[in-house]
């Protein structure tokens, strides 16, 4: 039997929902999916250090700053996750790499203090002495401490008065005069407002759901496609908590730090004058190499620490696999019951273009790859030629993949309107349970 030209999916259990403690009511439906997704868009992203209040900003004013901050990751996330994996694991091979640079300065530095002429009293001899009594000379960095000075863990003071985050260069500068000391793992998790457990639990909800929509299906009860979208979400959600597991959460502020020297910076790149093409290299996660952090107040939302293209390549083809699977999974409702053959025919096309969108955007990233990593170098030839297709192709498939985003999202409730009585039945777990017959 079809309902409006649609397929109705899973009408093997025919009996209805006579006992109000068998079923599941709408309510159940959508509160465990807006939990799952909550979890999933806002628990499991780790956003930058705001920064301090400045001094010519009120405190309502740094409150409604932050607010405004979280508001934009979580709209972004909640459209495209991919998009943030992609800045998660860019964060994760920098912070990877930057904590091997700073165990290597430490040691650089040990060694030449141990080597300098002993018996010479001064202010970094009495600094260093003080260090080495709490135990914290000799303190590893780790990728924990790579985080967390990408995500602006250390900002420069001057009289009480906040001036900017410290850069990479900035720290490992620092690290090598001996006037900074990683934080112990303790301190750092101190900071953190989410620990392993509560990223823990998140995870557990997580796969909780994911563990009820594989019951339903082995019980040949329906999934809507509320929890459809949902479970994509999960997809995108396991690898977020994977990447950013040992970077600190939700930190409230950063470390101040009063020095009178620093390293002369290195030249940063002229932002692009062009307004919109600002937003195609933001977009493209390639706005780092025009940040510079000493005319900043805190460290940008996207911020992924200094540009590394091998880092930002490899970023950037595992997110557009992953969104990939993401949009694959909203393909399992293809023959769900939608209340209109319409309806139908823009859910298939939506999820047809989230997963063609970043495919057309694989294929281009992968021909655009440098040599030393086995492509040709096509930039040399006709750099600015290909420079302009791909950025007209990221503006157009973003353009594309955002509107099928936000038309699954409005879908995945409209069709809560009308959904077949077996929807509402619930997962009948002693049926899992072994017995006899």
């Amino acid at each position: 039997m079809s309902i409006n030209g649609t397929i109705p999916f899973a009408l093997a259990s025919s009996s209805s929902c006579e006992n109000i403690h068998a079923c599941r009511t709408l309510f159940n439906i959508v509160w465990s999916s807006f939990v799952t997704i909550l979890a999933c868009v806002w628990t499991a992203v780790h956003r930058n250090i705001p920064g301090p209040a400045g001094a010519r900003e009120s405190r309502l004013q740094h409150v409604a700053t932050r607010g405004l901050e979280m508001a934009k990751i979580f709209m972004v996330t909640l459209l495209v996750p991919e998009w943030v994996l992609a800045w998660a694991v860019r964060q994760f091979l920098n912070a990877r790499d930057l904590g091997r640079e700073l165990q290597a300065a430490r040691e650089e530095a040990e060694r030449a203090w141990d080597s300098a002429g002993e018996g010479k009293i001064g202010y970094q001899q009495v600094l260093l002495a003080g260090h080495k009594r709490a135990g914290r000379l000799n303190g590893r960095w780790t990728t924990r401490h790579g985080f967390f000075v990408i995500m602006g863990g250390f900002h420069l003071y001057d009289d009480g008065v906040p001036q900017h985050p410290l850069s990479r260069e900035d720290v490992i500068y620092l690290v090598k005069t001996g006037d900074i000391v990683p934080p112990t793992e303790e301190e750092i998790r101190g900071w953190s407002q989410g620990d392993a457990l509560s990223k823990t639990i998140a995870v557990f909800q997580t796969l909780w759901f994911v563990i009820q929509c594989i019951a339903r299906r082995a019980q040949d009860l329906p999934v809507t496609q509320l929890e459809v979208m949902t479970l994509a979400y999960t997809t995108i959600t396991v690898a977020m908590y994977v990447v950013w597991w040992y970077k600190p959460k939700n930190v409230g502020g950063p470390v101040r730090v009063t020095v009178t020297a620093l390293p002369v910076p290195a030249p940063v790149r002229p932002a692009p004058r062009w307004k919109y093409w600002h937003a195609v290299v933001v977009i493209a996660g390639m706005q780092d190499p025009f940040v510079d952090l000493r005319q900043q107040s805190r460290i940008p939302t996207f911020f992924s620490g200094t540009f590394q293209e091998r880092n930002e390549y490899y970023a950037d083809v595992l997110a557009l696999g992953a969104a990939m699977v993401f949009g694959a999974v909203h393909c399992a409702a293809w023959d769900y019951v939608f209340p209109s053959g319409a309806e139908r025919f823009m859910w298939r096309l939506s999820s047809i273009s989230i997963i063609a969108v970043p495919g057309v955007l694989l294929v281009a990233l992968l021909a655009w790859l440098p040599t030393e990593m086995g492509r040709p170098d096509w930039r040399r030839r006709k750099g600015k030629v290909i420079l302009i297709l791909m950025s007209v192709v990221t503006v157009l498939s973003g353009l594309v993949y955002v509107a099928a985003r936000i038309l699954l999202i409005t879908l995945s409730f409209t069709t809560l309107r009308s959904l077949p009585y077996v929807a509402y039945e619930s997962i009948q777990w002693t049926l899992f349970v072994p017995h006899f017959t």
